[in-house]
């Protein structure tokens, strides 16, 4: 009985169950219809093909997958650009997502312009065919 209860005991030591931090996004490609997203360990970069953008902390999703991120969105700019062309304006982003495994649905929000570009599902290792602006 008292090996049983000191086995019992090291179990729970070691495996508390709910870590206090959860996983991070795990790191690399990520893609889906019209959109890659390639995380790393302190954020991620978008690309649409024509506009692009950045998540400027952490993926770190809850215990139920959704996270929520701040970051910026740049609006594509078509056609040839000469080098004193200005840059385009990044906008304030805020990313929304829920990761289930491999699968990503993540959500798109530009508060300052009070517009919401959508919802895009990406698959961890997918690479994405995407649409350059010209």
């Amino acid at each position: 009985m008292k090996v049983v209860t000191i086995l019992l005991i090291s179990l729970f030591a070691c495996n508390p169950g709910t870590p206090s931090a959860q996983e991070l996004m795990p790191p690399g490609l990520w893609g889906g219809k019209g959109i890659e997203l390639t995380v790393k360990a302190d954020g991620a970069r978008i690309d649409y093909g024509c506009d692009s953008g950045t998540i400027d902390e952490k993926l770190q999703p809850d215990s139920n997958g959704r996270f929520s991120a701040r970051g910026t969105h740049v609006f594509g700019m078509g056609g040839p650009r000469t080098p004193e062309a200005p840059a385009a304006k990044p906008h304030q982003a805020r990313y929304e997502g829920v990761r289930k495994g491999d699968k990503l649905e993540l959500t798109v929000l530009l508060p300052e312009l009070n517009r919401n570009l959508g919802k895009f599902i990406l698959r961890l290792g997918d690479r994405s065919a995407l649409d350059r602006c010209g």
